[in-house]
């Protein structure tokens, strides 16, 4: 079965599956893959002792198991959020500090917002909150093929009107600078993995990978401010963090290398924050590392 196949009958069938069971056989699938699998397992185990590097390995694998677990749970958010009515969606989710975020910008004289994340969490189910919340989120995605597979993964994530996915390679990036004129307008950008080969080495968990530059270049373009979201889960119920204290802007105005620098680095610290948080909810199965290849 390819994996087209696979996520449109997935879209089908999970929304009706009963959420309890479902969970555990999600877990059961997770187990497996991590058992199965030694190379992904490998390549976990390897980010997790940059990032966990005074755990001991027991605690590393224990975590590990647990990725792989949300790994497949986020898939079933992806396949079932379409069909969430919205009652259940507000009991499902607690959303805090966005309205404070907003302000903040107002009050910077700033419309749009970047806010940045890690792979933690299912952001399946957070973009479906936007037209509640009386704002249009643009995420960034990795443009996965084949594209009739892109295409249906960005109509399971675009049910809700103000959620709008955005490839981060070709033209449709024109609406990034088009949203970021807009007051309400959301920016979202995962910055913790290479997902498209152009990355530039910094300093993450106190060793070099490749990481892209392009949401701290865009925030020093633009002038726009910037702050961290953390998306995660408990059992069934999901939050979204937002962090007003630490949102700031760029300076425009100043060596546009340096402060693309400066800001990517003072992201990224926030970023391994939240990681170390919630690290077994870090979703990352591929090598962010050289030594992890």
């Amino acid at each position: 079965m390819t994996a087209y196949r696979l996520f449109l009958w997935g879209s089908r069938i999970a929304p009706y599956l009963p959420e309890r069971l479902t969970f555990l056989v999600c877990d059961l699938v997770g187990l497996l893959f991590y058992l199965l699998v030694p190379a992904k397992r490998r390549i976990v185990l390897c980010n997790l002792s940059h990032v966990l590097a005074d755990k001991p390995l027991k605690e590393r694998k224990k975590v590990a198991r647990k990725i792989f677990q949300n790994n497949i749970r986020n898939y079933y958010d992806l396949f079932r959020a379409h069909k969430i009515p919205k009652g259940k969606l507000d009991r499902m989710i607690t959303l805090n500090g966005l309205d404070k975020v907003i302000e903040k910008a107002a009050e910077m004289g700033k419309k749009g917002i970047i806010i940045y994340a890690a792979h933690i969490g299912s952001f399946s189910l957070s973009g479906q909150v936007c037209t509640y919340n009386k704002v249009e989120m643009f995420l960034l995605v990795e443009p996965i093929k084949p594209p009739e597979l892109f295409k249906l993964v960005r109509k399971l994530r675009e049910v809700d009107p103000g959620c709008h996915t955005v490839a981060v390679e070709g033209p449709e990036i024109r609406q990034i600078f088009r949203a970021l004129n807009q007051p309400g307008q959301l920016v979202c950008s995962a910055i913790d993995r290479d997902v498209i080969g152009n990355g530039v080495e910094q300093d993450f968990f106190g060793a070099k990978a490749k990481l892209p530059l392009g949401t701290a270049d865009l925030a020093v373009r633009t002038g726009t401010p910037v702050v961290p979201v953390h998306v995660y889960r408990k059992g069934s119920h999901y939050t979204i963090d937002f962090f007003p204290e630490l949102m700031f802007a760029p300076d425009k105005t100043a060596d546009r290398t340096a402060e693309v620098e400066r800001t990517a680095s003072r992201m990224l610290r926030e970023i391994e924050k939240l990681i170390r948080r919630t690290p077994d909810q870090w979703v990352v199965l591929q090598p962010v590392w050289d030594d992890c290849l």
